[in-house]
């Protein structure tokens, strides 16, 4: 059974990196950029919010096409409101597929630094992009914005993310295995 896997966190929790990395580990699994679909979007910046949705509708596309030929999706993005994580539940469903629902849980000084070393060495070119919308100075509201989550998604697995990027991974794969 294909599985629709979401890593929610905070711009620069590493939520996007470990995406990637779990898909890489199965034959033909897809690590959905969301961010990535918006940013090759004509102007996106003249309108980032409609660019947004719009790279979201198309992620939806893509992740249906994917789920309907047996292969999973991971998609790592940062989502503070409930109506996208809920699509997205909507859609494995209808897919027959499993859908997992993970958010990495980092405190307002961890994802400072988190933010800074991204800002310092991005590495990825969506980063030169968010780099200039978040900053560690964010870091507090960001990380207190996913805290409604804990009741609105109580199925959500919160995943201590202070750690390495790869123990975070493992933690991940440790929960994905358990549930198969």
């Amino acid at each position: 059974m294909p599985r629709l896997i979401l890593i929610n966190g905070a711009p620069g929790s590493g939520k996007s990196t470990i995406a990637a990395l779990l898909a890489t580990e199965q034959p033909l699994a897809f690590a959905l950029e969301i961010d990535s679909i918006k940013h090759a979007l004509g102007r996106w910046d003249e309108d980032p919010l409609r660019s947004g949705l719009h790279a979201r509708r198309l992620s939806v596309a893509a992740a249906k096409e994917q789920l309907a030929s047996g292969h999973d999706v991971f998609i790592g993005q940062y989502l503070a409101r409930t109506s996208f994580i809920e699509e997205l539940e909507s859609l494995a469903v209808a897919c027959r597929a499993r859908f997992h629902e993970f958010v990495l849980d980092l405190d307002a000084v961890a994802l400072a630094e988190r933010i800074g070393a991204r800002t310092a060495r991005p590495d990825r070119p969506e980063h030169d992009v968010n780099n200039q919308l978040v900053g560690a100075r964010d870091a507090e509201a960001l990380a207190r914005s996913l805290d409604e989550l804990r009741h609105t998604r109580p199925d959500a697995v919160w995943v201590d993310a202070r750690g390495s990027l790869m123990a975070t991974t493992d933690l991940i794969r440790a929960r994905l295995e358990q549930d198969q």
